[in-house]
């Protein structure tokens, strides 16, 4: 569909964050940008229904800021918990998630692999992907019309008309809203055509 590869990983990040960071770029003190959560789903693009084979939800444990600011902790649902206890070094996620994805093409909303690659910058560790295995999925839905600045990966879904029912700035939540809103384009498509 949609001239994508077969089979795709359709990914998301979470990273740490700050009230106004955003507003900021992340320009305050130690404001780093580091990745906390990894979801991802692997899709089959060959059909309309781009039915989910596999996921990966995956846990870091920052090494800038270790300790998650309250704005975090509120925006993502994840908990310092969760993270001193299900949280692996970002090398060890960042390997789980290249063997995991297999070669496989990985998109997400914006320059999530980019990010990725920016977190092993930042703590001088390898970056094992080639450069061309990440894409923006934005690219898919805005060569179709979708006005794409008017969406995060968690409210694409409302370009369709529909509401999003998962919790926004959860890393597998949004990659399943990015795959739900790909079925949509897929089904406007189908009923135009």
């Amino acid at each position: 569909m949609f001239g994508l590869p077969p089979t795709i990983v359709v990914f998301d990040t979470e990273y740490t964050s700050w009230e106004g960071a955003q507003a900021r770029k992340w320009s305050g003190p130690n404001e780093y940008r580091e990745i906390v959560q990894i979801g991802a789903v692997r899709v089959d693009a060959s059909t309309s229904d781009f039915k989910e084979v596999d996921s990966l939800l995956l846990y870091v444990k920052p090494v800038k800021n270790p300790t998650l600011s309250e704005y975090f902790i509120d925006l993502t649902g994840i908990t310092q918990e969760t993270v001193d206890t299900k949280g692996m070094t970002l090398t060890e996620v960042v390997q789980k998630l290249y063997t995991w994805s297999a070669g496989d093409t990985c998109y997400s909303w914006g320059l999530d692999g980019k990010d990725i690659e920016n977190n092993c910058n930042l703590i001088a560790i390898e970056f094992p992907f080639e450069e061309d295995r990440f894409k923006d999925a934005r690219e898919t839905f805005s060569a179709r019309g979708i006005e794409v600045n008017n969406y995060m990966s968690s409210t694409i879904v409302e370009a369709f008309g529909v509401k999003n029912t998962g919790r926004g700035h959860d890393g597998l939540e949004d990659a399943r809203t990015i795959v739900e809103a790909l079925k949509l384009l897929a089904q406007q498509e189908n009923h135009v055509g």
